[in-house]
């Protein structure tokens, strides 16, 4: 199998980037339990509430949702890889709500209006293309209940410390960052009628927001 697939949409791990493999190189950047635990904040679900993880990756986001939510919750996750999903799908279940994960794009027409309560995604928008985070925004906006809420976890312009004094001279050259070093999904989401209530960084590279649905 290949390394990895870039496809139209994004690039979708797979192989020896896939699975333990892309948690061996994420805990190099700081993305560990404490990280996910962290990204999560606050946020839960209560009994019959849904939520969606675009992007899931190995499913580390959903599953620290889970822990924080009730039993009666519903939690799917979607990615472009099938070797991520299969590898979220056996991993122990522990805490939490019922998850489920599969093989989608982040920009596909995945529930109808009004049917999440949090919609969520982590280091994966950099990752798809700029057409396809743009409508993955949009989706999301559409399919957030009144009062729901979005999460984005996601690279930002560096800060000068740490990791980030490495690598923002990558992400300054690199066009693929735009989005993400002008925090252009601030404004998108503004102009998609949803209001951030949060926003910090979580280290010297990664940068978490939080908005709702009035």
């Amino acid at each position: 199998m290949n390394s990895h697939t870039t496809v139209k949409k994004g690039d979708a791990f797979t192989g020896m980037r896939a699975g333990k493999h892309y948690e061996r190189m994420g805990r190099i950047f700081g993305l560990n339990d404490d990280f996910y635990k962290r990204a999560i904040g606050d946020l839960r679900l209560e009994d019959g509430m849904k939520a969606l993880d675009m992007g899931c990756g190995t499913g580390a986001l959903s599953f620290a949702l889970a822990h924080r939510s009730s039993p009666r919750c519903t939690i799917h996750g979607i990615d472009l890889s099938e070797d991520q999903t299969i590898y979220a799908s056996n991993r122990p279940g522990g805490q939490g709500g019922a998850l489920h994960f599969s093989t989608a794009s982040m920009d596909d027409a995945l529930f109808p209006d009004g049917a999440l309560d949090i919609a969520m995604t982590s280091m994966a928008l950099h990752e798809a293309s700029p057409e396809v985070r743009r409508a993955a925004l949009s989706n999301i906006a559409r399919m957030l209940k009144p009062g729901g809420k979005f999460l984005l976890v996601d690279v930002a312009k560096p800060l000068l410390r740490g990791w980030g004094l490495v690598l923002r001279p990558l992400m300054a050259l690199t066009e693929k960052f735009r989005d993400n070093r002008e925090n252009s999904y601030a404004d998108i989401c503004a102009k998609l009628g949803l209001i951030q209530t949060e926003d910090q960084y979580i280290n010297a590279i990664i940068r978490r927001q939080v908005f709702v649905k009035p």
